[in-house]
């Protein structure tokens, strides 16, 4: 007696849901839209992160806009100054972040793969190997940021 009439409560309320929608999506696909959204925010997020907007909006000032004459080091980082970036580190930082999250993600597909063996164990090892080789180079660059010790 009540099942009958919540039904129809429900069946009517999921059809005004859907007469209200501004996104008509054709009968059968499920989000097209999901994957451009996703990449485009893990994109903003890597832009953030690798200091796009300390660079976009110029907070180093004059001094840190380019190549530095430096002793040693990378000529591309200001030495001893962790506050400070230069468009070069910041394309250095973005592609190193991206390549921590292929890694990630190559570790992630490894999970997904455990019926195919062969294609985990490869997706683990480059997955592995992707994720070495940003935690190494990152911790390299932020070395040369440190102050002199």
């Amino acid at each position: 007696m009540f099942g009958d009439r919540f039904y129809k409560l429900k069946r009517s309320l999921n059809n005004l849901a859907f007469k209200m929608s501004f996104v008509k999506l054709t009968p059968g696909s499920s989000r097209p839209l999901l994957p451009v959204v996703s990449f485009l925010v893990l994109g903003f997020t890597i832009f953030v992160l690798g200091g796009g907007l300390f660079v976009a909006v110029g907070a180093g000032g004059a001094g840190v806009q380019g190549l530095l004459n430096v002793q040693q080091g990378l000529a591309f980082v200001v030495p001893g100054d962790v506050n400070n970036q230069t468009p070069q580190e910041f394309i250095l930082a973005s592609l190193l972040y991206a390549l921590g999250v292929a890694g990630l993600y190559m570790l992630f597909l490894s999970t997904r793969n455990a019926y195919r063996p062969k294609w985990a164990y490869s997706y683990m090892m480059l997955g592995v190997i992707l994720t070495i080789v940003f935690i190494g180079t990152a911790y390299f660059v932020l070395y040369n940021k440190i102050p002199y010790r």
